[in-house]
């Protein structure tokens, strides 16, 4: 992976400006040690699962959690007349594990992600160029489970129907290995390109700051009293 320092906010904009394009697709972690493997491909999901069918037994788990979502999410909302993809989207954006990783169009967003709760650390904004991907299609109801095999990872855009999605400008890839970080993964016989931006954690407050003031926020990313109260909050604490 390629890395890039970024030494200010108004440098990540002109990076911006002059070197992506409408191509490519962000996520923001706030640590520059994290690994682009999904949630269910990590401990502790992993580590109790018996070595042998390793697979088939990951992919049970998986199963079985998202049955039981379905099943017990009716009271908040109903999923049942969904595509399974929209079902799985869902799931993934309130922190079920899956063998989904989030993705956001804007980089701004991704940039949010980076910097909240970042704590001492230094951040990091991955990019990279979602046409190295073949893409699924909602109207296609893939089996996520039975992608061809030289479909390692795919690309998806759900369809923007729920509020947290539509925010978040939210867009997915798929794994069919989710526990192989992505920057190791196979594409169509050449290794995943991926950037790393890396934020210095003296110029975190800096990104907060600029954000809040292009309107990205708590109550931008998660729309809802919650987000709002919990904006507010931290207005009134002097931490935006």
């Amino acid at each position: 992976m390629v890395n890039i320092y970024i030494k200010s906010f108004r440098r990540f904009l002109t990076l911006l400006e002059n070197h992506y394009n409408s191509n490519y697709i962000f996520r923001g972690e706030n640590s520059t040690e994290y690994k682009l493997i999904p949630k269910i491909g990590r401990e502790p999901y992993t580590e109790k699962l018996s070595k042998d069918k390793f697979a088939d037994n990951l992919q049970s788990l998986e199963e079985n959690t998202m049955r039981d979502f379905v099943r017990m999410s009716i009271p908040y909302l109903d999923l049942r007349n969904i595509s399974h993809l929209e079902q799985w989207t869902i799931a993934q954006h309130h922190g079920l594990p899956t063998r989904f990783l989030d993705w956001t169009e804007n980089p701004l967003i991704a940039a949010y992600f980076a910097t909240e709760n970042s704590g001492e650390r230094d951040v990091v904004i991955y990019a990279m160029d979602k046409t190295q991907f073949n893409v699924i299609f909602e109207q296609e109801d893939t089996d996520i489970f039975s992608l061809p095999e030289e479909d390692k990872v795919v690309f998806y855009t759900p369809s923007y129907f729920h509020p947290r999605i539509i925010a978040q400008k939210g867009v997915f890839t798929i794994h069919a290995s989710p526990t192989t970080p992505l920057d190791k993964t196979r594409i169509n016989n050449h290794n995943c390109k991926i950037e790393r931006i890396i934020i210095k954690n003296n110029i975190v407050p800096e990104f907060i700051h600029n954000l809040d003031w292009f309107g990205i926020n708590r109550s931008f990313i998660y729309p809802g009293l919650d987000g709002l109260a919990y904006h507010l909050d931290s207005k009134a604490k002097g931490e935006r």
